[in-house]
């Protein structure tokens, strides 16, 4: 297996969050920048999908970058009628990535086939979300087996994190039915009901509710400066500190966006982007963010780099979850019966 092209991580993210784009069009952008992170020869494609009910997957908007071999042509049928419950639950709703020999009890059938015909394994990567609605990024290859370990593995689930969050916001500006944004319409559709908004200097031009505070205002503005830097000629060839400095949400809540006015102005753009987790009340938005990433199988380490928080920061706030829910530690917040679909796959796979 070839090594990652980390210079490309960069590329990979403003790719993600370009939200103007129409789905064909994201999806492609997605593809190509991931095939210059993990290498041009390979096949890509990517889908949107709805895993919210287990036993009724529905996958939409295939799509694929490059040419794809045409002896594969029927892989996708294969691929369709094995997402059966089990295997959607072991997969689109518990893994921000894997190769399809991580689950061979499921994909066994579909990896003999691409065998058959001088093809190895796939990999995946999944904008895992709690509501069970995301998309994947896949490629094909010849290798028997494309399973990046150690530092490869880190920064490819990194990257995960990112689709997860952009899916998650992109899904919020523009609902299924709802036309494309124009791209002359995309800084009205992105800056609607965004909590701040800077200026490409750091200074506010907006901000209301949670973003009103100093403490508030500081963390978004160094996320602000941190993407910034990371994005520079300088540093972007530098894929390991990029996604260092570039969280999928700051401090738990905000999704950070560019938006252009007409005329190319550019500011930088705080969404509200949590994900959604019902049934716990009595829990603050932050404990909630904890909770909801722990039952979809992040460690604490992962936990913290998805939501911009510190490691100490998460332990600190599932023990305070913990707490106000009468059990004990991550395992008694897990078995809460409000969190049982979410955690039947992350339970099964550590």
């Amino acid at each position: 297996m070839s090594r990652l092209d980390e210079s490309r991580f960069v590329q990979f993210l403003e790719a993600v969050y370009a939200l103007e784009h129409t789905d064909e069009d994201w999806l492609t952008h997605s593809l190509r920048a991931l095939s210059h992170i993990c290498g041009s020869e390979h096949s890509y494609m990517g889908f949107f999908y709805d895993a919210s009910n287990v036993e009724h997957f529905k996958a939409w908007n295939r799509c694929r970058f490059g040419t794809p071999p045409a002896e594969l042509g029927g892989i996708w049928d294969m691929f369709t009628d094995m997402a059966n419950a089990d295997f959607v639950r072991s997969t689109f709703r518990c893994r921000l990535l894997g190769s399809a020999r991580d689950v061979i009890e499921y994909t066994q059938p579909l990896l003999a086939e691409r065998q058959r015909k001088g093809y190895g394994d796939f990999f995946c990567l999944n904008a895992l979300d709690p509501s069970g609605l995301g998309c994947l990024l896949t490629f094909g290859c010849r290798d028997r087996e494309f399973s990046p370990r150690g530092r490869d593995a880190a920064l490819l689930k990194r990257a995960a994190t990112h689709l997860s969050a952009a899916y998650r916001c992109r899904r919020r500006l523009t609902s299924a039915g709802d036309e494309p944004i124009p791209r002359s319409a995309r800084h009205e559709r992105v800056v609607a009901d965004a909590e701040a908004i800077l200026d490409t200097d750091g200074r506010f031009v907006h901000a209301e509710g949670r973003a009103q505070s100093q403490v508030a205002r500081e963390r978004i503005r160094n996320a602000a400066v941190a993407i910034d830097s990371a994005r520079t000629a300088h540093r972007r060839q530098r894929g390991v500190q990029v996604l260092d400095q570039w969280h999928p949400l700051t401090s738990a809540r905000w999704t950070l966006l560019d938006s252009f006015e007409e005329g190319g102005r550019r500011y930088i753009v705080a969404r509200e982007n949590q994900a959604e987790l019902s049934g716990f009340g009595t829990l603050t938005d932050r404990e909630r963010q904890i909770l909801v990433h722990a039952a979809l199988g992040l460690t604490n380490k992962e936990i913290a780099y998805t939501l911009g928080v510190s490691d100490t920061t998460v332990r600190v706030l599932l023990s305070r979850a913990a707490k106000r829910l009468g059990v004990r530690g991550r395992k008694g917040l897990l078995a809460h019966s409000a969190l049982r679909e979410l955690c039947a796959g992350a339970k099964s796979h550590g």
